[in-house]
């Protein structure tokens, strides 16, 4: 299986190795408050919990284009973030929000505060949303944001999805915004 799932003329989406260097960088990225701040406290607190999780991610890789992705910058290597499309099922409110098929594929992005607004994040997810909906099994693409996080549902947006309805999410003061393009829309 290759370790690069796509290149776009800035972005390369690669596999999350189980190394220290890409244990570090995500928690890095979760580190800063302002990454984090319409997401909640779920940042681990080392490296070693970060090589977990990715442990945890190797499965979503056996159905390209399903995983998380690093999303590396071309020209230098540097990774800017992370993309992923998994089931919507795995999501850790998914019965909240309604999640329940695994024909339905979520879409997520988190970037380092210096790669935001700079299209980092629709110009990997769209070829991603259609790679997802080529997939005969899936029936549908879904994502979730804050209502309040207004850059992360234009994204959403921008890639063709469309705002289906607000859910209520525990532990959550505002509301989630959910968003879906189904196989027929896409």
């Amino acid at each position: 299986m290759s370790e690069v799932l796509l290149e776009t003329e800035r972005l390369r989406l690669r596999r999350f190795a189980g190394t220290d260097a890409d244990a570090a960088r995500l928690l890095e990225l979760d580190a800063d408050p302002e990454v984090m701040r319409y997401i909640g406290p779920f940042a681990r607190e080392s490296v070693a919990a970060y090589r977990e999780l990715i442990r945890v991610w190797l499965p979503f890789y056996e159905n390209p284009p399903g995983g998380v992705w690093a999303v590396e910058e071309r020209a230098t290597g540097d990774i800017l973030g992370w993309v992923f499309v998994r089931p919507a099922p795995f999501h850790r409110m998914a019965s909240a929000i309604g999640w329940t098929r695994d024909t339905e594929l979520e879409l997520g992005y988190r970037f380092r505060r210096a790669a935001w607004g700079h299209g980092y994040a629709t110009e990997c997810a769209g070829p991603l949303v259609r790679a997802a909906l080529a997939n005969p099994a899936v029936t549908a693409v879904v994502a979730v944001a804050l209502v309040t996080n207004r850059a992360s549902t234009r994204v959403m947006e921008k890639v063709g999805l469309r705002y289906q309805r607000q859910v209520e999410l525990p532990g959550y003061a505002d509301p989630g915004a959910v968003y879906v393009l189904s196989r027929a829309e896409g």
